[in-house]
């Protein structure tokens, strides 16, 4: 491609909270946003803004079947190659523009076990070395 020098290379991450982890390589132009990235990889719905009830940017409800209930949320993470560890964004996905070689993860949790976001990474699985914030495995 004749412009690809100025594209950046996105890991997209979905872990099912099953022990079961997509992982697939998009190629975007800068500033794509964290939703249209999982977008370009997975069947997705959201919940778009509604400002009147106080949800500012969109909400991912499905991510391919995956839906979110009482007890299940989609919640994703970014990991920028140049910073270390991964990062929750204080921003809705639609919101969060990806600027450079970055990976995005989203990750099922449950909801009975709030302490899950806290003491795992968006990768972690059962067979993982290491379920506190960073996994030993190289991605």
């Amino acid at each position: 491609m004749l412009f690809s020098r100025h594209k950046i290379k996105i890991d997209v991450c979905i872990n099912y909270g099953n022990d079961d982890i997509e992982y697939k390589k998009i190629v975007a132009e800068p500033g794509i946003s964290a939703l249209v990235a999982l977008a370009k990889v997975a069947d997705i719905e959201y919940t778009p803004d509604e400002s009147a009830t106080c949800h500012h940017g969109a909400m991912v409800t499905v991510i391919n079947g995956f839906k979110v209930d009482i007890n299940h949320f989609w919640i994703y993470y970014i990991f920028e190659n140049d910073q270390e560890g991964w990062k929750l964004p204080i921003c809705t996905p639609d919101s969060f523009k990806i600027m450079k070689e970055s990976r995005a993860a989203w990750r099922y949790h449950t909801g009975a076990c709030g302490k899950d976001m806290q003491r795992y990474g968006p990768l972690s699985t059962s067979t993982c070395i290491s379920k506190v914030k960073r996994c030993n495995r190289q991605f």
